[in-house]
Formats: C-alpha cells, structure tokens, sequence
C-alpha cells in the first residue's frame, strides 16, 4: 500500500511539474509554419485572411485581457538578401529571437513586428510591447515572441 502512494505522489508531482514548466497553451499553424500561444488565447476562432494559396493571416485574441497577436506567413518570392534590405529600408533593426535571426519595429510603444525567414516562408508577428501573461506579471515583447516562435 505504501508503495503504491508513493508511486502516485511521483506521478503527481511530476505531472505538476511538467505543466509548471511548460505552462499550458495551444500550438497552431499558419500557412505551414508552427507557433505555441500562450493560454488565453482564441484559437479556435481568429480572424483570418487569405490573399492566395501563398499567403495567410491569423490575429488571435487572448479573451481575458483583449491583447491580439497578429501572424502573416507568405511563401518568399525574393531572395533573402532582398527582404532584409526592404525591411531595413522600412526601418526595422536587426534581433535575434528564440533562435531566429530577424527583424523588428516598434510602432508606437504599444506593438512590435518581428520578421524572419522559416523555409523559404516569410513569417510576421505583431505583438503587444508588453503583455500581462498572469496578472500583474507583465513580460515584454521578446519574451512573448520566445514563447511563441518554435
């Protein structure tokens, strides 16, 4: 008897330990190209727009707290050399995020773009400058984008 509450005294700390450390939430996929958002957010209903069988868009809002993350994915038509430069031209600085080298812009103290290449896809994702993940736990952009970005 006492071998077998032991046995789920294990099991039930490492269930909670395993959920402590990778803290829940959904993955999804946009045009091909995988993403993990965090809990509170509406997977199950974003507002999407599809240009073409090369492009898709998805804004995902986190129901509690109203903030949106907004992911573009297009199939690359030009070389990488290309995009980086029009991305610079439109004032984006060079980051490293979640292993992705990149580019980002501020826009008005409250968003953040982050672009990157992830085979031969141009991927996007606009979101908050800070979010609120846990009430009164805000993390900043890049944190949010590390959680996001696989």
């Amino acid at each position: 008897m006492g071998l077998v509450i032991l046995c789920v005294a294990i099991a039930s700390v490492s269930s909670v330990s395993a959920w402590w450390i990778f803290g829940g939430g959904n993955d999804v996929t946009v045009n091909g190209v995988n993403f993990h958002l965090p809990d509170g957010f509406d997977v199950d209903n974003p507002v999407k727009s599809d240009i073409d069988d090369a492009y898709e868009n998805m804004v995902y809002k986190n129901t509690e707290t109203g903030d949106t993350v907004d992911i573009a994915v297009d199939n690359k038509v030009a070389d990488d050399s290309a995009i980086s430069n029009s991305l610079i031209k439109k004032g984006f600085q060079q980051k490293n995020i979640a292993g992705k080298d990149g580019f980002y812009k501020m826009y008005l103290s409250t968003d953040v773009e982050f672009a990157y290449i992830d085979n031969d896809k141009v991927v996007s994702i606009i979101v908050p400058f800070t979010y609120d993940k846990y009430g009164d736990n805000f993390m900043k952009y890049d944190e949010l984008l590390g959680e996001i970005i696989k």
